[in-house]
């Protein structure tokens, strides 16, 4: 009895991950090393929501740094822009891709980053889930 209350208990805890993180999955987390000089650059991911509820990203938080979401477009005339994003809505079942000319997140304070290959995140979920990343710096 004791073998299948830990089973049970085991099975559980794996369960409540999963709700936890809401069916969501981050590939390819990467920043672009900032031009030297600079203390700015993008970083860019893709959130896969294999879940059949959507969900809103609300924000990224890196300790020690400042961070935005950001998307670009491009006008009629051909000029880039670039406008702060919050809450972005993934619909259950898609993916959201964050590259270049798109979505992005717009990263402050990288001068102190520069030594090390990884940044850890975390990306705000619904206003109450907070979801771990790492990302390179490539």
């Amino acid at each position: 009895y004791v073998y299948l209350l830990i089973f049970t208990i085991f099975i559980a805890s794996c369960s409540a991950k999963n709700n936890e993180n809401l069916g969501l999955i981050i590939d390819e987390p990467y920043i672009n090393l900032p031009l030297k000089g600079q203390m700015m650059s993008a970083g860019y991911f893709r959130l896969v929501n294999h879940s059949s509820n959507s969900v809103v990203l609300n924000t990224m938080i890196c300790k020690g740094l400042d961070v935005s979401l950001h998307a670009s477009s491009v006008s009629r005339d051909g000029v880039m822009t670039m406008k702060s994003v919050q809450n972005i809505l993934i619909e259950g079942g898609s993916a959201l891709t964050f590259k270049p000319g798109s979505y992005h997140a717009m990263i402050v304070g990288l001068d102190e980053f520069v030594r090390t290959d990884k940044v850890q995140c975390s990306l705000v979920i619904n206003d109450t889930q907070s979801l771990p990343v790492v990302f390179e710096l490539k």
